[in-house]
Formats: structure tokens, sequence, C-alpha cells
């Protein structure tokens, strides 16, 4: 009996902040692996006001920049609190399978309860307007006739872009030469002519698309995206590749199922929102809900491709 005393005093410990308590008693930390301004974090920020304005909770949810080592240091972080809910990590699920290898701490997806995914943010094969593919066969029969010779720009190495492109030689048997660079340069790179295409993310490049400076080829998901559906998916061209980055919500390994259910309730209200409908609109995403354990299940399969392409790229134990 004693026991069972003890075990109950520490579940309602970490459940609230003093016996009786409903969860969340206290504001709940939101970790970024970021500096505050890039996408991961617009997007964490997006999703903690929808929830202040919708009162999905009873406390705020505090967000708390922790950028470095390519996300391994906020990983790293929220690994440590295990069976604490009353800290959160904004998941972009390319970066949390990648920090481990990269980092070689031990911060892999058995130190996490993956939440819930609100959209998948996707890439897209993007060319010049005036480019002379059409398709991304057109592109690969060049490059079969002439290896090397189609020059593909991505933001950074280990990237979903680098990724995409990856993606893009495997599916279809043709070598690409692919250069990173910093920033915006990739997209630039296209606009001035340096480069043939870039694999970053759709929402990079719809301006130019819409100013009718750039073309997308076509977007590596499963249907085309509800805000361009003039823009085909690489499915319809015969290369069923996915790509980009699921955005989402973990919480250390070990929490409370009781803290673990409110938590993906709140999530799920808040993709149901009409504002984040509007965000999801307004930055081409491909807005698909994931629960906590098909989130789970997500980042669990795409795991070993992750690996195959580190280790492949020689990016593995690389910061």
């Amino acid at each position: 009996m004693l026991a069972l005393a003890c075990a109950a005093d520490a579940w309602a410990q970490a459940l609230s902040t003093s016996p009786g308590q409903a969860y969340p008693a206290r504001p709940v930390e939101l970790v970024v692996h970021t500096a505050a301004g890039g996408g991961g974090d617009i997007f964490a920020r997006t999703v903690a006001e929808i929830i202040a304005k919708e009162k999905l909770l009873p406390q705020p949810l505090v967000v708390s920049n922790k950028g470095g080592g390519g996300g391994a240091i906020a990983f790293n972080y929220v690994a440590g609190k295990r069976g604490d809910p009353y800290i959160l990590l904004a998941v972009p699920s390319t970066v949390l399978l990648t920090a481990p290898l990269r980092s070689g701490l031990d911060i892999g997806l058995d130190k996490f309860t993956p939440l819930g995914s609100l959209a998948l943010d996707p890439n897209a094969l993007t060319v010049r307007a005036d480019s002379p593919y059409a398709t991304l066969g057109d592109m690969v029969q060049a490059a079969k006739r002439v290896p090397n010779s189609i020059v593909i720009a991505f933001g950074s190495f280990g990237g979903t872009g680098h990724y995409f492109a990856y993606q893009l030689e495997k599916a279809t048997g043709a070598r690409f030469r692919t250069v990173s660079m910093k920033g915006a340069q990739a997209v630039l790179s296209v606009l001035g002519g340096h480069v043939h295409a870039t694999t970053e993310n759709l929402s990079e490049v719809m301006g130019h698309v819409e100013a009718k400076t750039m073309r997308v080829i076509g977007v590596p998901a499963a249907q085309r995206i509800a805000a361009a559906p003039a823009i085909p998916t690489l499915r319809e061209q015969g290369y069923d590749i996915r790509s980009g980055v699921r955005r989402g919500f973990a919480a250390p390994a070990g929490i409370p199922k009781e803290a673990a259910a409110v938590l993906e309730a709140m999530l799920e209200k808040a993709h149901q929102s009409a504002e984040w409908q509007q965000y999801a609109a307004r930055n081409l995403l491909e807005n698909t809900y994931l629960d906590g354990a098909a989130f789970a299940r997500y980042l669990a399969e795409r795991q070993p491709d992750m690996v195959q392409f580190m280790k492949e790229a020689g990016l593995a134990g690389k910061p």
C-alpha cells in the first residue's frame, strides 16, 4: 500500500504543481530549434497564438528559442527532461531524424513522445520560367544523356532540399550535380540562370511563380496543394516521390498519458481552427493532420531512409 501511495504522489506531482490541480497548472515551455524569425519559429509561434486565442489550454505556451548544432541543442535539452509534461518541442521531422546522426548525441526517437503533426511543408522542383524543361522526364532525359549536366541548388547539405535531390536520383537513375547555397541564394541562382533548378520549399518560390519568373515542374506530394491547384505532383508524372518537412510537436519521453492526451486534443483543435486553415493555405502547406500515434509511425517509417541518405551523403557525424 505504501508503494502505491508513493506512486500516486509522484503521478500527481508530474501532472501539476500541487496535488489535486488539473494539468496544466503552470505555463508550458515550447522549445524551437532555431533563432527567432525562421520558418520553424513562425510556425511554432503561430500555433501558440492560435491555442491562446481559442483558449485550448488553460495555461500559456511560452516559446523558447534554442538554436545551434543543427537542432541538437534544442533536442538534447528536451530529451533531457524525461517525464516532464511542461516542456514541448516544435518538431521539423527531417531535422529530428538527422540531428542524432550529425551530433552523435543520444537524441533518437525513443527520447520523445510525438503528439501530432499539423501539416507537411512540401518541397518543389522549380526552374526559371523560360527553362526548356517542362517535366521531370525532360530533366531526366537530359541528365542521362550527359550525367551531372543538370545543376540543382538547395539551401543546406542534409536539409530537405538536399534529401529531395537525393530522392530524385534514386527514383530516376539520373545523376544531377548538386550545390548548397546559403539563405535564398538557391532560388536567386535559378532566377539568374546560374543553375537549372532548385528543390527548396514551395512557399519559398511561389512569389516568383506568381510573378511568372519561375515555374514549378512538380511537387513531391500525395496530391496537388489546395492553395496551388495548377501545380502538378511528381506522382502524376510517374514518379511517386515524397519530400517535405512534417511540422508537428513532441514532448519528452515518459510523460503521463493523461498529459499527452490533453496536449494531443489541443493540437487537433488548433488544426481545426479557421486561423490555422488560413495559415496553411497562405503558406502552401499539405494540410493533413496526424495524431500522436500516426506521427510516431510516420517518423519511424522514414528513419531508415534518412539514415541511408545521411551515410551515403557522407554527412553522418558532421555538425
